[in-house]
């Protein structure tokens, strides 16, 4: 039995996909081998797979055209490593990738699941930084997705323990309705490196995101749903709405009644997770307060801006502060590399 599965779903990926599998094959750590599902390609995908020689490729033919979660799906059941991991087609692992992420998971037992920073680059170059620990991970997740897909390795045992599978009704944002829902059943963590080449053009479903904006917000509405109802918060459709724009942090200047508004959501957040304790309290103030912040950046400084904001900051401690500034430059410090 190898170590790692590898779990690579393709579909009419001719442009990357040798880039792609190369570099899985590249990788230091070499007990694994990779379960490449050709869902049903049109294009030359399965001609340039099969002109790779090596015993630890297996293809798959789905013989219709499964879509990604089934083929995600059917991937997970036919896997036999200790550990998953996930690729995409398009994307470039780091040579050390496994060797690191197999080695930050004897480091810390108790993690069960872990994903890295990814570059973009292609259409963009940036570095993509997250929250590296599971309190950090899980409340950021309350706004956003925090875990870059294709960079993530899970114990497989821990996933089939708790029947995790991902979710047809979450396609197009598969990945968070799973996450969302193994966060409270399996340790998360992030590795702080760039281990991923995470490619942009204009295939991408992600990039693609204007013209699915209404289906990623009812996805993301419905994870709200359920965070909400465990963390104990009273909210309405507008209430969703509002959390949904905040956390996408493209807001446009906002005047004092509306900068009123986003405070006294996020006061809600705060007292209502303050007596259930559904998120770590600390990791929760974090980010509330990186969000105040950034709501007096749109509202800009005035007399009333300030004192709004601090009347909120009455809640918190000297530590909450102290623990931003932490974070912040733990995050912010680290230096990072291309590659």
């Amino acid at each position: 039995m190898p170590k790692i599965t590898v779990i690579l779903p393709v579909y009419n990926t001719e442009k990357y996909i040798k880039e792609a599998v190369q570099s899985i094959l590249d990788q230091t750590f070499t007990d694994f081998d990779v379960l490449i599902i050709n869902d049903a390609s049109t294009d030359n995908t399965l001609n340039i797979l099969n002109e790779f020689s090596d015993s630890r490729i297996h293809i798959i033919n789905n013989e219709t055209n499964l879509k990604v979660v089934k083929t995600l799906n059917k991937g997970l059941d036919l896997a036999k490593g200790e550990f998953i991991a996930r690729m995409d087609a398009d994307d470039i692992a780091h040579p050390k990738r496994f060797e690191k992420q197999i080695s930050f998971f004897e480091a810390h037992p108790n993690v069960e699941f872990c994903g890295t920073w990814v570059q973009n680059y292609g259409a963009e170059d940036s570095i993509m930084r997250a929250a590296y620990t599971h309190d950090s991970i899980k409340a950021r997740m309350l706004f956003l997705n925090p875990i870059f897909h294709p960079s993530v390795m899970f114990k497989k045992k821990s996933f089939d323990r708790h029947n995790l599978r991902f979710d047809e009704s979450f396609t197009n944002a598969e990945d968070f309705g799973m996450w969302a829902k193994a966060i409270d059943l399996v340790r998360f963590a992030n590795v702080p490196e760039v281990l991923l080449k995470y490619r942009i053009h204009a295939e991408n479903v992600s990039v693609l995101k204007s013209s699915n904006k209404t289906v990623l917000d009812e996805i993301h509405y419905r994870v709200y749903r359920e965070f909400f109802k465990k963390i104990g918060v009273a909210f309405g459709d507008n209430d969703l709405i509002l959390h949904r724009k905040l956390a996408l942090v493209s807001l446009a200047k906002l005047n004092e009644l509306e900068l009123s508004k986003y405070l006294n959501w996020l006061r809600k957040l705060y007292d209502a997770n303050n007596k259930s304790a559904y998120i770590n309290k600390k990791s929760l103030n974090i980010v509330i307060i990186s969000f105040h912040l950034y709501l007096i950046r749109k509202a800009g400084i005035s007399f009333t801006t300030v004192r709004l904001l601090l009347k909120e900051w009455q809640r918190f401690k000297f530590s909450d502060f102290a623990n931003y500034l932490s974070d912040r430059y733990s995050t912010k410090s680290k230096k990072i590399k291309s590659f």
